[in-house]
């Protein structure tokens, strides 16, 4: 007899424990889901498939270890010069010198023109192979300045070092601000518009907005940079919920004070979330060119909530993110007007190029030549 009891009543404790789980989030389910779903539906989906069932109703619905968590900011990580490369008019180009680089502490500065990388005359192949195959350099430049060209030179290494989350710069000859967006964390909206300030006023009549592989963040901050580009007020984004506390509109008090900069944004299937928002938003506002890949189609906000006394959670859509015509994003993305169609490992290469920081990472992406000539028409 005491064989038996003791697994026959574990059994039994843990199958009124699984009823106990059940019954918290069907709970859950009810009172906080996106969609509302009869209680007898979600009880019925819990019997015949368990936690999965709940997908039916919900992509984005799982049972988690609660407390989890997460990094607001992107993790990222490499080893790089902080020198960002790009062409100009055949010659190559130091777009931007990241501060705390090597490249800074070697003295280059934005606008320097590159003459030779090793003694060799730089073109963008020559620079692209030198840097895949070596972590020294000497990089040879001209600067010009009040009195004339100006020639640097000086021996650089890479160093463990990564591009910021938001950084910007401005291309002279195309009169065209860069910014790229990796996320929307906390601040980013006013990192954008402090660098905006400066671009302008160096002359900036059109903006590039990146937004590939840009996951998401805070509707918050997407919002307060379409404030400043909206041509006047007005919806700008908004979080649609059944429930109250979830939902939120944001608006424009009137015109942006970058309402006249001309627009283009570059997005890929990466693109999720609230970017796939903002670029929707900006398309509608401001009727920016959206280039790049159909973007992810994920607009939901999730929320996980503790189930009882255990120690796991409920995730599940609490709200979705929509531009001003309420135009639905869910399942269905951001189409682009203009589709930049690469070779295949292109698109990887390009993605593991800004991923690990590289400064070839403008030399091999043809999305940005072409943003420029979308811009130019």
């Amino acid at each position: 007899m005491k064989k038996t009891f003791l697994p026959v009543f574990l059994l039994f404790a843990a199958a009124c424990a699984d009823r106990s789980l059940d019954r918290d989030i069907a709970n859950v389910f009810e009172r906080h889901s996106y969609e509302a779903h009869a209680p007898a539906k979600i009880t019925d989906l819990l019997r015949s498939r368990g936690v999965a069932g709940l997908a039916l109703l919900d992509r984005h619905s799982e049972v988690v270890e609660a407390g989890k968590k997460f990094r607001e900011l992107p993790g990222g990580g490499g080893v790089s010069t902080g020198l960002l490369f790009g062409e100009r008019g055949g010659g190559v180009y130091v777009f931007k010198v990241f501060q705390g680089s090597s490249g800074a502490g070697a003295g280059f500065k934005d606008g320097d023109r590159v003459l030779e990388i090793n003694g060799i005359t730089a073109d963008a192949g020559t620079i692209s192979r030198q840097l895949s195959e070596r972590a020294e350099f000497k990089i040879k430049a001209e600067r010009r300045t009040p009195k004339g060209p100006d020639v640097i030179a000086a021996d650089i290494k890479k160093e463990y070092f990564s591009f910021p989350v938001v950084f910007g710069f401005y291309e002279p000859d195309a009169r065209t601000a860069f910014v790229r967006i990796g996320m929307f964390y906390e601040g980013a909206g006013a990192a954008v518009a402090a660098g905006l300030d400066v671009l302008s006023g160096l002359g900036a009549e059109k903006i590039i907005f990146d937004l590939r592989d840009n996951g998401g963040g805070v509707p918050g901050e997407a919002a307060g940079i379409l404030k400043d580009f909206a041509p006047k007020a007005g919806p700008v984004l908004e979080l649609k919920s059944r429930h109250k506390g979830y939902s939120r509109l944001f608006e424009a008090s009137g015109r942006g004070r970058f309402a006249s900069l001309k627009a283009a944004v570059l997005v890929n299937s990466g693109t999720a979330m609230t970017a796939e928002a903002f670029a929707a938003a900006f398309r509608e506002l401001r009727g920016a060119a959206i280039m790049g890949e159909t973007t992810k189609g994920d607009v939901s906000l999730t929320k996980t909530f503790r189930l009882g006394r255990s120690k796991k959670g409920l995730k599940l859509t609490v709200a979705r993110i929509f531009p001003p015509s309420g135009k639905e994003l869910e399942g269905k993305g951001v189409e682009p007007e203009i589709k930049i169609i690469l070779i295949p490992g292109q698109a990887e290469e390009i993605r593991a190029a800004w991923a690990t920081s590289s400064e070839a990472a403008l030399l091999g992406d043809p999305a940005y030549k072409k943003a420029i000539e979308a811009l130019s028409k």
